[in-house]
This record gives C-alpha cells, sequence and structure tokens, in this order.
C-alpha cells in the first residue's frame, strides 16, 4: 500500500532565509495550496491547509464518504535548499470500524491523482513512493 510520495523540486518555500525574512516558518503550505489547484478533479473535495506538528501541514480530502488526510512537509535534512526533498503522506481516516480496510480503490485513485498532478509539472523530479 502506498503511504507516502517523495519529489525534489525547488516550487515551494523551503525555508531558506531570504532578505527581510523573519527566519524558518511552518513549511508546505503552498505546496498543500498547490496540489488542490492543481487536482482539477471533481471525484475528491480537498479542505484547507491547516498545522500540523512543529514544521508541516495536513489536509482532509473526502469522496463517496470515504475521508483521508494528506500530509505536507519536508524530508527530514533537507532545509533549506534550492531543490528541497519534499514528502506528501496518505493516510485513510478509520470509520466506525476500526478493523475496517486501509485500502480501498478510492485511495488508489487519490493516490494516482497525486502521482499524476506531481508528474505533469516540469520541474518536480525524482518522483518516489514509499
Amino acid at each position: 500500500m502506498k503511504n507516502q510520495i517523495s519529489f525534489t523540486t525547488g516550487l515551494f518555500d523551503s525555508g531558506q532565509i531570504k532578505p527581510g525574512s523573519e527566519g524558518m516558518t511552518r513549511l508546505g503550505y503552498d505546496l498543500a495550496r498547490w496540489l488542490n489547484a492543481r487536482s482539477g478533479d471533481d471525484e475528491f473535495t480537498f479542505g484547507e491547509p491547516s498545522p500540523f506538528g512543529q514544521d508541516g501541514w495536513t489536509e482532509k480530502v473526502t469522496a463517496n464518504g470515504e475521508s483521508f488526510t494528506l500530509g505536507f512537509g519536508l524530508m527530514p535534512g533537507t532545509r533549506p535548499a534550492d531543490h528541497a526533498e519534499w514528502l506528501i503522506t496518505i493516510k485513510k481516516e478509520r470509520g466506525w470500524n476500526p478493523f475496517g480496510r486501509t485500502d480501498s480503490a478510492l485511495r488508489g485513485r487519490l493516490c494516482d491523482l497525486i502521482h499524476n498532478v506531481l508528474r505533469d509539472e516540469g520541474e518536480i523530479r525524482e518522483v518516489h513512493w514509499g
């Protein structure tokens, strides 16, 4: 089962301190918003990103009664970098049955959607599932 996808790009803020900046901030918000805008798929409804942990973001995705949580952040040890390694995690939210399956056809389609959006962007490379 696919749980996370990593990739390298310089498209998103990786925490490089720029002139006039206040220093490091929570990273991944711009990635979450970018994926939401690029998904363009009516099957999935993406929520608003919310802070998660000390330096990441999370976003709820729903479709046909199933809920998923996407996590966005940098791979450890890649901050700051011109071309940082990013990580998106995919987790299925459990419903009333804690012993239910964690994989589904819908989850597979969500993973395919994320993969295709990343692959279609020319400035993203080294896309790997883990």
